[in-house]
């Protein structure tokens, strides 16, 4: 028998022991190795990795606030599932999670709460999410299994002396009544990483959770840290225009950064002991900062172009970012300025709710459903019952609704994916865009991303890229005009 079906039979002969370890626990405690070797036999029968997980979290609801006002009890197969289980929002949840974080603990789910947490995501506005230690470890697998096969396609990921800037928000916020984690969505992953990769990272820990500084200053410290690094190598950046932000201020501000370089400070608004404790990190590199100085007095500028960008961090091979939907166009635009050698690893799709797959090709937007990850259902965009996940269709969009350790229930996430191929025979999925977004013209509802799409084609065909696209509509039918960029 294989590990991760060894781990699921622990998982589910155990289900009725308080103390028993989850499917996602269980299939954590194997080697990241074995568990990559396994995955093209996993990935074969989705169908029995997903009906058992469904079975699982149903179990994990049993006895919550939440499962006895929607009388849970009813769900004992699949089919019962399906047939009469609502499809929720986040409105569903809000005054359960509310007493959560007020302190009544078994809400959503009987195990313990690990963490909350805090996302803006589309709407902008503050919501907060719980996080079982089951949903907590659901997505540590997940990140697990993206950096094996991330590893196997770009071995520097595993490289020490190879330095990594990873950009994100800092993820601690507040805790809760009964004193628990509250933190941001965005930058809990990269908190993790950072934990896991130590001193890989070129942004010390200080640099993160240091109080009082300002974004833009933020941004240009960022800047000054990766300038100072002869061995930066990777980066990892969800919306890859925040790395692009930091090549502008280098290009807007390099000669002030070579000094800082060169003196071990930095030249913004700081906190005295702030200062004191980053300057510390920060020795005085005058190698360096003589080096840069040299190319900037060539060109008087650090970076006019791709080759540049090679000379100043020569060891650079490798972006890890968001290639789907708007965010996936902003980052191509900033991977064409880069040198042509660097290979691009999509980041992942996920959610403040879960993560939803694992990529494992290069400088493809899409990426294996993680099938132990939560409980995946796809509902048509023309109307239609929810579908399961090993009967989808190659090709077709869908919108996305899940069912996870954490405490949500056929939850509608308003994504549409894209189905793109098969592993074994689950599918791989590609985030496109919101089905909140769109415009109903004659009837006809059009999504954002079918717009995008005909983007896409057009610039294709003209071999061109736009920033200004407009739609009017007059007697004789629809129209588009654009202007194509100019640099």
């Amino acid at each position: 028998m294989l590990q991760y079906e060894e781990a699921m039979a622990r998982a589910l002969g155990q289900q009725r022991n308080k103390e028993a370890r989850t499917i996602p626990e269980e299939m954590f405690s194997i080697h990241p190795k074995q568990l990559y070797a396994e995955m093209p036999e996993l990935l074969m029968d989705c169908e029995c990795m997903q009906k058992q997980v469904l079975q699982e979290i149903l179990l994990c609801a049993q006895g919550s606030a939440y499962a006895r006002e929607h009388d849970f009890r009813r769900f004992t197969s699949l089919e019962e599932w399906r047939d009469h289980a609502a499809v929720t929002t986040y409105e569903d949840y809000r005054p359960y999670i509310e007493r959560e974080l007020a302190g009544e603990p078994r809400q959503l789910y009987t195990g313990e709460t690990a963490l909350f947490i805090a996302t803006t995501g589309s709407t902008g506005n503050i919501k907060y999410f719980l996080e079982s230690k089951a949903g907590n470890t659901a997505k540590q697998l997940v990140m697990s299994v993206r950096g094996m096969y991330m590893s196997e396609l770009l071995p520097v990921t595993l490289d020490m002396d190879a330095k990594n800037l990873t950009i994100s928000n800092y993820a601690p916020v507040d805790n809760s009544a009964d004193g628990k984690l509250v933190v941001r969505a965005s930058g809990q992953t990269a908190r993790n990483m950072r934990k896991k990769t130590g001193t890989m990272n070129l942004l010390p820990v200080e640099f993160w959770e240091a109080p009082g500084i300002a974004a833009r200053d933020r941004d240009y410290m960022m800047a000054v840290y990766t300038l100072a690094e002869v061995r930066f190598s990777k980066v990892f950046c969800n919306n890859l225009i925040h790395f692009g932000r930091i090549l502008d201020r280098i290009v807007a501000e390099g000669q002030q950064m070579i000094e800082d370089i060169r003196h071990g400070d930095f030249s913004v608004e700081l906190l005295p002991e702030v200062r004191e404790q980053l300057r510390r990190l920060f020795p005085a590199n005058t190698q360096r900062a003589d080096g840069l100085q040299e190319l900037y007095d060539k060109k008087g500028c650090l970076i006019t172009g791709p080759e540049d960008i090679a000379t100043i961090w020569p060891a650079l091979s490798m972006v890890s970012c968001w290639l789907s939907a708007s965010v996936g166009r902003d980052a191509r635009e900033v991977l064409r300025r880069l040198p042509a050698g660097i290979k691009c690893f999509e980041m992942g799709y996920g959610a403040s709710e879960c993560k939803l797959n694992i990529p494992n090709e290069l400088a493809s937007a899409s990426g294996i459903a993680a099938p132990f990850a939560c409980f995946f259902e796809f509902r048509p965009l023309d109307g239609g019952a929810p579908l399961c996940m090993w009967e989808v269709t190659d090709g077709v969009c869908y919108e996305l609704l899940v069912t996870t350790y954490s405490g949500l229930y056929r939850y509608n996430l308003q994504d549409i994916v894209r189905i793109q191929g098969f592993t074994g025979n689950t599918p791989n999925i590609v985030f496109c865009g919101k089905s909140s977004e769109f415009v109903q013209i004659d009837g006809e509802k059009i999504y954002g991303h079918q717009f995008a799409d005909l983007i896409r084609q057009i610039e294709k065909k003209r071999s061109c890229n736009f920033d200004l696209m407009q739609i009017y509509k007059n007697t004789e039918g629809f129209f588009m005009c654009w202007r194509a960029k100019t640099r």
